[in-house]
């Protein structure tokens, strides 16, 4: 029988699961994070980027300011779709969590359609936090939520 070490890739890191799955929270939740990447999503789509028009004006950065837009546009939606195909390949237990998370659902509603006891509840919600991190990782552009042990 291979021990966990001789499992390793060589140069992987070890992960720490609990801190992982905290990381992985406060970046669905806090608005400085996934969040805001929403809301510039939302907000900064191609539709409602203004035209640049001329004028016999010099001066005027619309074009650049634009392509910032659709620079922050792009890196938002690439993270917002890697959010949405991680939920979508996910696990069940991992949808009702993120469902929690999000709070699209209470954690006692998350229990109850879990079938699960409050104690149990929360080592599956931290076991789908770090199968989010796992998923989440290997979508382009996206962030590694993990936390590494030193």
């Amino acid at each position: 029988m291979l021990s966990l070490e001789e499992l390793m890739i060589p140069g992987m890191k070890n992960i720490d699961y609990d801190k992982t799955a905290d990381n992985v929270a406060k970046f669905l939740t806090d608005k400085r994070y996934y969040p805001r990447l929403y809301k510039i999503y939302q907000q900064a789509s191609p539709e409602f980027i203004q035209s640049p028009s001329l004028s016999g004006m010099p001066g005027g950065s619309i074009g650049n300011s634009n392509e910032e837009k659709l620079v922050k546009y792009l890196y938002a939606k690439s993270i917002v779709d890697g959010v949405a195909d991680t939920y979508d390949k996910g696990s069940a237990e991992l949808k009702v969590v993120l469902d929690n998370v999000l709070g699209k659902i209470s954690a006692v509603e998350a229990m109850m359609r879990l079938h699960f006891e409050n104690t149990r509840y929360y080592q599956v919600k931290k076991r789908a936090l770090n199968e989010f991190a796992d998923g989440l990782e290997m979508k382009i552009n996206c962030p590694d939520l993990h936390v590494y042990v030193e």
